[in-house]
């Protein structure tokens, strides 16, 4: 099995909880994929900033285990998104500057990212060099794809 670095949105370390709930189990899910796994996750010092401050309890549990296993966040250096911000609309540029890091880091790492949050891909949507981004990225929703979208990379 390949070893990957995959980049995790904030906003599934947030929701990635003890509960039997829908969206925190298929958080936790993905999280204890990549763990047990050989995949890695990659991470922007602006990644890091975010899950600081929006990770669960569980994430942080997760999060020591993964540098138990040597497999702390590997610091990647964020690679330039070629988008023209200036053909989106004034709401599609904020969703993506508001995660261009994640663009950035998947495109420095192996192009995988595990995200609940569909903004950036509705906003990429809207102009040609977004769309063209979008199908060089791999996308995981944990909800819909599950964790057996990691176990199969």
């Amino acid at each position: 099995m390949k070893r990957l670095v995959i980049v995790v949105d904030a906003s599934v370390v947030r929701a990635a909880g003890e509960t039997e709930h829908p969206v925190s189990s298929a958080c936790r899910g993905c999280l204890l994929a990549i763990l047990a796994i050989c995949h890695r996750v990659g991470i922007t010092p602006e990644s890091s900033e975010e899950w600081k401050r929006h990770m669960s309890r569980f994430s942080r549990k997760w999060r020591l285990s993964m540098a138990g296993r040597r497999k702390a966040p590997t610091t990647v250096e964020p690679a330039n998104a070629p988008l023209q911000l200036d053909n989106y609309t004034e709401k599609a540029r904020a969703a993506i500057e508001k995660d261009r890091h994640l663009l950035e880091a998947a495109l420095a790492a192996d192009r995988i990212i595990v995200t609940l949050d569909e903004s950036l891909k509705s906003a990429l949507k809207q102009c040609p060099d977004g769309i063209t981004l979008l199908k060089t990225i791999r996308w995981i929703h944990p909800v819909g794809d599950g964790r057996r979208a990691l176990e199969t990379l």
